[in-house]
Parts: structure tokens; sequence; C-alpha cells
């Protein structure tokens, strides 16, 4: 396989098409559409990266690579990435095409970490460990297949659930409150929509960790510019649940092929006695059931105890360690003990 590895900053843009044609071969997911991925590389990377990619018929291939020192590279992994940029003509289900490419990359590789693998959309349906292979799990996350009518899933759904959310919505009608489910799909609309997801997060537990989404960090600038381009396409929804005239929560969510990513969400934590999240996520759902649009709903975070509440389904992530020599990983086991 001939490998050629570039300036991912300066040389990604030009060779979309490129990239975009290795998705579609297995998937055309969204997280791994060259909109999304050119984001990442705008707002998030350094001269570091480097985007490797290989036009050999017999295996053809492309990957974000970046050094992690001592024979040691790993796909470029930011924070807002939720699957790993690697990308294959074909699934690797052997790994041969990643042991060619752990071989090419600059120095003397002697381990390549694919991160953040889907089952179900990976080049590397590795179902577990073998020579020179490693699968490490990584995080179990959830999704929602849709079938059937909302009345059928919501009565699926456990009873505290279901009776929480009419005493919430009870207890505000008891308030003379409203709440109102409103959905932003224009291009237009999406600089004000990503600012007011920013002061939902500015207000909350997310701005005391320093994580919080706002105008004027790169994280608000990568939204609204994903936002701006998928809603473009028709790609992209922004959902905002509104009490009287505040908005207190909302989802920014991606769409292709029948699929809704959930990348963010975030409510007021002023009005926590509502549960707004919970209340606008019953909105969404009767919508979603009622357009019949969408099959799928992922969320594609690491599962916590709301999403249980929403859906039974629930995978594991994983990461693939391609080991150059297999005394390497005799060599990792060893240091491990002494750690």
């Amino acid at each position: 396989m001939s490998w050629k590895f570039e300036s991912a900053i300066g040389s990604f843009d030009s060779l979309r098409p490129l990239w975009d044609d290795f998705n579609r071969a297995r998937s055309s997911h969204i997280l791994l559409d060259s909109g999304f991925v050119s984001c990442l590389l705008k707002h998030f990377a350094n001269g570091e990266v480097l985007f490797g990619h290989s036009s050999d018929s017999s295996n053809p291939g492309a990957a974000l690579l970046i050094s992690r020192g001592k024979g040691r590279w790993e796909t470029f992994q930011p924070s807002q990435a939720p699957i790993g940029l690697f990308l294959s003509g074909t699934p690797d289900s052997n790994g041969e095409a990643l042991h060619l490419l752990t071989r090419k990359l600059p120095g003397y590789a002697l381990e390549l970490s694919v991160l953040q693998q889907d089952p179900d959309y990976s080049f590397l349906p590795l179902a577990e460990s073998r020579p020179g292979l490693e699968r490490l799990d990584y995080i179990q996350t959830a999704r929602i297949t849709m079938t059937g009518a909302f009345e059928e899933y919501w009565k699926q759904r456990g009873s505290n659930l279901r009776h929480n959310l009419a005493r919430r919505r009870r207890r505000m009608a008891e308030k003379h409150l409203t709440g109102e489910l409103v959905v932003r799909r224009a291009p237009g609309e999406v600089a004000d929509a990503i600012r007011e997801y920013g002061r939902l997060e500015s207000a909350g537990w997310k701005a005391k960790a320093g994580t919080a989404v706002s105008r004027d960090n790169a994280q608000g600038r990568f939204y609204r510019d994903i936002f701006e381009h998928f809603c473009e396409r028709g790609e992209a929804v922004i959902y905002q649940f509104m009490v009287g005239d505040k908005i207190v929560a909302s989802d920014l969510c991606l769409l292709r092929n029948g699929m809704m990513v959930v990348l963010k969400t975030a409510f007021d934590e002023a009005f926590n006695e509502f549960s707004p999240a919970l209340m606008m996520r019953e909105d969404i759902m009767k919508q979603l059931f009622a357009e019949n649009q969408v099959r799928v709903v992922e969320f594609y975070g690491r599962v916590m105890e709301w999403h249980t509440r929403w859906s039974d389904e629930i995978r594991t992530l994983y990461h693939v360690n391609c080991l150059r020599h297999l005394w390497v990983g005799s060599l990792k086991k060893l240091a491990n003990r002494f750690k």
C-alpha cells in the first residue's frame, strides 16, 4: 500500500472528495463526513496532525493521525468527535491494512491506536483481541430504534419516567406556565441558537468545569460552523424547549440516512423542578414518531442513568491498538505490572 502523509491543516480540504468516497463506501456516517472533519481540524488541530491517505486500489484508506512520541501514534481525537477518524476502502477485519499503515508511518512506529470505534460502523470490526491487534473497550453508549407508534414506545418506558413527567407538567400548569418545543433548521437561525445553547451551559456545572460552549470560545465557533454547514444541506436540527419566552433546554442534532445524532444537550438548572430536558425529549420523540423520517436516535456519549430511561439498547465502543511486533505487547504488559 502506498501511503502519503501531509499536514492535515494544509491538505485536508483539497482532498475532501477522497475522504467522502471512503466514507460512502461503508455507511456515509455523518460524523465521518468531510464537512464535520474539516471543522474539527479548523478549530482543534495544530500543525502536528497528519492526514494519511492511500489510493492504492488493492487496499485504499485515509486517517487523521498524531504522534504521541516514542514510536506511538493514534488517530486525531478531539473530544467533540464521538467516533475515530479512520477510513478504509473495505472493512479491515484481519487488521492487514492497519498493519501496513503502521509500518508506513514516519519514523519507526511501534504502535498505532485507532480510537473510539463503533462496532456497527467501524472499518475495523474487531470482536476480540488477536496477535498484533488489541481491542480495548472504551465506553457503552445508547441508541433508540424507532419502530411502531409513539404510544407503543412510551408504554415500554418505565413507569417512573412516565409518571414523573406527567407530574412535572401538572406542576408547571399549576404555576400557569406552558412548555413549547421549537425547531430550528435554517442556517440563519444557527448563530442565535448556538448563543442560547452556550448561555444554558455557561449557567451550569460545565462553566465551573471550564467545558461550557460559549460564543467566544473554540467550541462555540465549531458548533456554529457545523450547524450552519449541515443546516444548508438539510442535515441538522436544533431543538429548543421554551417556557414562556425563555429557552430552558436545547439539543443540537445532526441527521442523515434515517439516523439522528444528539451531539449536545443542555438545560437551565434554574428550571430543574420541571425537568425541562426530559420534557423536551418527550416532545421530540413524539414529533419524530409522527414524522416517520428518523429510524434511530444515537446519543454517542457514555451511558448515564437518564439514557436508560429512554432506551434499553446499549453497545460498546472500543479502541484498536495495532502492534508492529508481538514483543511490543509483552513489553506493555510488563510495564503495566510495574505500574
